[in-house]
């Protein structure tokens, strides 16, 4: 069994995102976290995981999705909706974009620490976004007290930067870039990162001549198996596990 930890079903019609999760429990991959990017998309992602076993749901506001200001009415917002629902297990994702956001790096670092201070208040673990911003965002969590529960979204760095990571507690999660061998300095840097601080997710979401889909987990936890030299099964095992503990044991039945 395999657990996809971050995709985006809420940007698909109901139908689109029933296919591919079945296709996904074909492929072995039977658990899954469909992320919230702004108050309407983590509205559907709830809608989406309660009409859907093995799914479960993220609430938060992207760095690059602050149309707006983010204070306390919109952590009040999220709040509620993370009540709504058993289904919601994490909040995010959030975090600090230098690259795509149109926003100001006040107003991200402000909505990214309202949304660290709802995580540690709901005993939730947060889905952190960086982009062109590893060393502000870990500066941040330095700042802020805060590393264990947070899961580093789709991660492409090296060596170093993993280990980065890793001492301020965080967990790693790696997508399709890792099945890539021109990936080298990526592909190294798992082969350091302990299994049980790994997580795999394919970031499923429409763009122009991408393909993937929730079902592709099974490829990247066969690259992390080969680059780790251990069996699939193992890696498999491990990072489901990873997925349970992180999200709670409630995601096995739900």
């Amino acid at each position: 069994m395999l657990a996809d930890s971050h995709l985006h079903l809420d940007r698909y019609t109901r139908e689109e995102a029933s296919a591919m999760l079945q296709r996904a429990g074909q492929a072995g991959v039977t658990r899954w976290l469909t992320v919230g990017v702004d108050l309407v998309s983590s509205e559907r992602a709830i809608s989406l995981a309660q009409h859907h076993a093995g799914l479960t749901a993220s609430v938060g506001w992207h760095p690059a999705w602050l149309a707006s200001g983010f204070g306390e009415d919109e952590q009040s917002q999220l709040r509620a909706l993370a009540r709504s629902s058993p289904k919601v297990v994490a909040i995010g994702e959030a975090g600090i974009d230098l690259l795509e956001a149109q926003t100001s790096l006040e107003l991200q670092q402000q909505a990214f620490l309202l949304q660290l201070h709802l995580a540690r208040e709901m005993n939730l673990p947060l889905i952190l976004h960086q982009q062109a911003a590893e060393r502000a965002c870990q500066e941040f969590l330095q700042q802020a007290g805060i590393g264990s529960g947070v899961v580093v979204h789709y991660f492409v760095g090296n060596r170093a930067s993993a280990r980065r990571w890793l001492d301020l507690g965080c967990f790693l999660s790696v997508g399709k870039p890792v099945t890539r061998p021109q990936q080298a300095a990526l592909r190294e840097a798992i082969v350091a990162v302990p299994l049980d601080r790994l997580l795999l997710e394919t970031d499923t979401y429409p763009l122009s001549g991408r393909t993937t889909e929730p079902a592709d987990v099974l490829q990247v936890a066969s690259a992390v198996a080969a680059i780790k030299h251990l069996l699939l099964e193992r890696v498999a095992e491990q990072t489901t596990a990873n997925f349970y503990r992180l999200f709670g044991s409630k995601v096995c039945c739900s």
